[in-house]
């Protein structure tokens, strides 16, 4: 997307060159004007301009971006009746679960000792939805055959035994050979790897299902399509009944489009009758082709689609205004019904987490930096201008030893743990949140994001 942060420190050494009362949040275009600090205002009017570059930029695909920012008060009614009917959230609220969750889902928010092969781009179906259109090797990998074995093999001679492999495409049972090679090759190495495998159902007959559960497939992920008249054909429902007979993990993994909950809701009860393991629900995405379709069924690019702006190298795409609401209220629909099946709610922030954990995890950090356990962000806060300097006095006196003043900008930065140590001065601050990106041949750490907060209703808890 050609995103990029304001500059931030090098790796070789230490140095940066009357709102609602909430903890922290991201300020919307009307509060802007709320927040008195001039300083602290201009950070976040640029992140909000660069974001809106970025929305300028998405509609010259063609698509229309929503109106509607943030999260409506039916999905936060909807949310408040998860939480009370039991449903579990993980990442940060990125996710909700009711019931069974795949253990390679669970691998996946930090991504670590977790890898998907893509063993070729080649698919028989042509969906317009499809977000494999979205990566830059898409016409080439449609006509090639990857050896995952061999990749499999040099990813475990460094990152050691994998504690889940996939098997992904196109649509990886064009080749059952090289699909039963790979498993039988992963298992052999260590039988605790979870081995899972992403189809279209198509050709997931009883015949190839017996040959990859007698290899050892520990798993296997239906993307069911469904037709022009919004049903799963019953062909397909066949073959997914026998993969629930035959592998220890049938799992259906489908987007969901805005409408679609009658249609969706159609498939939660046949999965629940057959035994179906889980069902992940994921956000419709615009994969950054073929916007007129989109255009033409009334869908809209979400106004704020990432929480975080940032060149996100999960080839997904956009998620589409609506999709969301849709898939909390069939997570509703399963908990008020007491599903055997799990449904788990996967957003695409849920995805993304792991590039983030992947980029900032080995990080040293500096004495002012910390490392968010919520969205994996490398977070510091900063004071402007008069404000900056209030702040130093009182952090001299409760003993902070680690701060950087900026006397160009008139910022201090200093820990996020230390915002504590302000209670009672009502500091307007700024929240940074950073991450390790390649600068040419260096890394250096760039700042993607400021939040706003006050040092009287902070809390550590939010970030």
């Amino acid at each position: 997307m050609g995103l990029s942060g304001k500059p931030g420190r090098p790796l070789e050494n230490n140095q940066k060159t009357g709102l609602k009362a909430v903890m922290m949040r991201k300020i919307k275009c009307e509060d802007v004007k709320n927040i008195k600090n001039r300083r602290l205002r201009e950070e976040i009017e640029y992140y909000m301009g660069v974001y809106e570059m970025f929305r300028n930029d998405t509609a010259d695909y063609g698509i229309e971006i929503s109106e509607h920012d943030g999260g409506s008060d039916n999905t936060d009614n909807l949310k408040s009746r998860l939480s009370a009917l039991g449903v579990k959230t993980r990442n940060d609220c990125k996710s909700y679960v009711w019931g069974n969750i795949s253990p390679s889902c669970l691998h996946c928010r930090t991504g670590a000792g977790s890898e998907t092969f893509i063993l070729s781009l080649k698919c028989n179906r042509d969906c317009y939805f499809c977000t494999n259109k979205n990566q830059l090797d898409y016409e080439s990998g449609k006509d090639s055959v990857n050896d995952i074995v061999e990749r499999y093999d040099r990813m475990s001679s460094v990152c050691g035994t994998l504690l889940s492999a996939g098997i992904t495409g196109g649509e990886p049972l064009l080749f059952p050979d090289k699909c039963t090679e790979f498993i039988r090759h992963v298992k052999n190495r260590d039988s605790r790897t979870q081995v899972r495998i992403y189809t279209n159902g198509d050709m997931a007959g009883e015949d190839i299902l017996m040959r990859l559960a007698d290899a050892g497939l520990d798993e296997i992920r239906f993307g069911l399509k469904f037709n022009d008249d919004d049903i799963v054909p019953e062909d397909l429902y066949r073959n997914l009944e026998a993969a629930v007979n035959l592998i220890p993990r049938t799992v259906v993994e489908v987007p969901v489009k805005p409408g679609g909950f009658e249609a969706m809701k159609t498939l939660l009860n046949r999965s629940e009758a057959m035994g179906v393991y889980s069902v992940n629900l994921l956000e419709f995405l615009f994969p950054w082709v073929n916007p007129a379709e989109f255009v033409k069924s009334g869908n809209e690019v979400k106004k704020s689609p990432y929480r975080v702006l940032h060149n996100y190298t999960y080839a997904g795409g956009l998620p589409i205004e609506g999709s969301e609401e849709e898939c909390l209220r069939l997570v509703l629909y399963a908990a008020e019904n007491r599903f055997s099946t799990g449904v788990h709610y996967c957003s695409l922030e849920n995805k993304l987490t792991s590039q983030v954990w992947q980029q900032n995890s080995g990080i040293k950090l500096t004495p002012v930096e910390y490392f968010s356990q919520k969205d994996f962000f490398i977070k510091t806060a900063k004071a402007y201008g008069s404000e900056a300097e209030t702040a130093k006095i009182v952090l001299d006196r409760g003993g902070c030893r680690h701060y950087t003043c900026f006397e160009d900008t008139g910022v201090l930065e200093f820990p996020v743990t230390d915002i504590k140590l302000l209670k009672g001065q009502n500091i307007e601050l700024g929240i940074s949140s950073m991450i390790c990106d390649q600068n040419g041949a260096k890394r250096c750490i760039r700042e993607v994001a400021v939040d706003y907060t006050n040092s009287e209703q902070f809390s550590i808890d939010d970030i």
